[in-house]
């Protein structure tokens, strides 16, 4: 059904079209109008609404005025739907010609008629693997049409995930996850720092998910939790740089890292924690001084947390167990998803256990492409999430330095290797680091400043979408990304009601199997 035609416009601006009375259209709709002396179908999107009139506004303002002094006095207007009326404004998308999509470089002619989109029009169809949600018509889902991210590319090519509190974040990062759980050759790291991807009481989360072999969960109270591993990190295992740009060091404490690493061994954190200050001077023949040794003991005992020789991750003693990276890099190359619980530990903690795996991984994705490229080319993608990114990406975070996160961020593509950075507040981020994020998830931004940030970083044009941004709705996005066709407006799943679908699905397959059903 026709919502409009077409009544002006330009190229490098926005049509101009006026609307059918009773016609529903929203800012976010998506439209389409056609030629038909040329055949060039248009794809549009409605990015502004305004009100218009025949009448001067003069004698508008006049009428208003006597109807808020004069209530008894009505108007009757001659053919008043023709004389005041709705206009949109839309920018044009895509142009098809035969079967080939090209940018928009004509414009449709005076009153062509314009229509919303349905799920006849192919132009919305997206090759990718991982469902994300429904396209996105203003405010209506049209459920007829499932909207879908590849995984190849755009994982190590890295994701942002923005949005206010409550617009649903955590809850795209778990669509997405169940999506790489259907996948044969990609892995993710998720730091947990609210403890909701893995579920538990109250709360659905991966580990309801049928395909819950392929997940791993690390948790310091892993007792309580069925089908968790403990997270336990032994000092022995750490390296300066899992410290380096993560907690706040004066170039000459890293350097006493260094020496006391290679002084020390693995066991360079008891010596530094164990051994009397005095005694450490005297050991690097007074090469450190004595304040900064003393500095260095009260920042890594606090970042770890430790009471007496062990803490609720870490500890000085050496443990029996597999390390915790032994057993990350095993599931890697089983292509699971692996979820560290961190909700329970502060800040710095969490950021150094976060460094020090990651470091791990990249180091070693990074050695295998240098000395066995063969091997390198069977490793899957690894997706790293990350929550409140700016606490290791932001501006005064990588004041203390380079951290290893920045440097998956520049490099990461490089090694398979991506992040999935999730925060409130892009702002806080280097506008060099916003530019690395290839694909941006917004999920509704009230601030300008965070607006302007992605809207400014995006690698497709997303300008005219400012307002629209600031009013999407809880679980509403606009997807852009290098890796779709065009910014896609979509309705986020509901990770518990597709976890409902996936569940009565297999319970489905299995039933079929057990009758002999083809």
């Amino acid at each position: 059904m026709n919502v409009g035609k077409v009544i002006g416009g330009n190229v490098g601006g926005k049509l101009l079209i006026r609307l059918k009375s009773n016609a529903k259209v929203d800012v976010g709709d998506l439209l389409v109008c056609e030629n038909e002396n040329t055949g060039e179908k248009f794809f549009l999107k409605v990015v502004n609404m305004q009100i218009s009139s025949l009448l001067a506004q003069q004698f508008i303002e006049e009428m208003a005025g006597q109807k808020l002094e004069h209530d008894e006095i009505d108007y009757n207007i001659f053919d008043a739907q023709d004389r005041f009326y709705r206009m949109c404004e839309a920018k044009i998308l895509k142009i098809k010609r035969g079967d080939e999509f090209y940018p928009p470089r004509s414009l449709p002619n005076f009153f062509t008629d314009v229509r919303k989109i349905n799920e006849s029009d192919d132009f919305i169809s997206q090759a990718g693997e991982i469902e994300i949600g429904y396209l996105r018509l203003g405010r209506e889902a049209l459920k007829a049409i499932k909207t879908k991210l590849p995984a190849k590319g755009l994982i190590s090519h890295h994701m942002l995930v923005v949005a206010a509190t409550g617009k649903g974040k955590s809850n795209f990062a778990r669509v997405f996850l169940r999506g790489l759980l259907k996948l044969d050759d990609y892995a993710a790291i998720v730091f947990d720092p609210h403890n909701e991807y893995y579920g538990g009481k109250g709360s659905k989360g991966l580990r309801d998910h049928p395909l819950r072999n392929k997940v791993v969960y690390f948790s310091p109270k892993y007792e309580s939790t069925p089908g968790a591993e403990r997270l336990i990190i032994s000092t022995r295992d750490l390296e300066p740089d899992d410290f380096f740009g993560i907690i706040d060091l004066s170039s000459t404490q890293q350097e006493a890292l260094d020496l006391l690493k290679r002084k020390f061994k693995g066991e360079w954190i008891e010596k530094l924690l164990g051994e009397e200050i005095k005694d450490l001077f005297e050991m690097f023949d007074k090469k450190i001084a004595r304040s900064t040794l003393a500095a260095l003991r009260r920042k890594i005992y606090h970042a770890l947390e430790l009471h007496d020789k062990s803490g609720l991750v870490f500890t000085l003693e050496k443990t029996d167990d597999v390390s915790i990276y032994d057993k990350i890099k095993s599931a890697i190359e089983e292509r699971k998803i692996i979820i560290i619980d961190t909700s329970m530990v502060g800040d710095d903690s969490e950021k150094i256990i976060a460094s020090s795996i990651v470091n791990r991984v990249f180091n070693s994705f990074r050695y295998l492409k240098q000395t066995k490229p063969q091997e390198f080319a069977r490793t899957p993608e690894v997706l790293i999430v990350f929550e409140e990114a700016p606490r290791v990406l932001g501006s005064e975070a990588l004041a203390n330095g380079v951290n290893i996160f920045e440097r998956i961020a520049r490099e990461g593509r490089k090694f398979k290797v991506g992040l999935c950075a999730i925060t409130q507040m892009p702002s806080l981020l280097p506008a060099e680091i916003l530019s690395q994020m290839n694909t941006k998830v917004i999920l509704g931004l009230p601030s300008p400043a965070d607006r302007s940030a992605v809207i400014n970083s995006a690698t497709q044009n997303i300008s005219d979408e400012s307002v629209e941004i600031q009013m999407l709705d809880r679980g509403e996005a606009i997807i852009t990304s290098p890796f779709i066709k065009f910014p896609l407006p979509t309705k986020i799943f509901s990770f518990d009601d597709i976890l409902k679908e996936d569940i009565a699905n297999i319970k489905t397959t299995e039933k079929d199997i057990s009758i002999g059903v083809d």
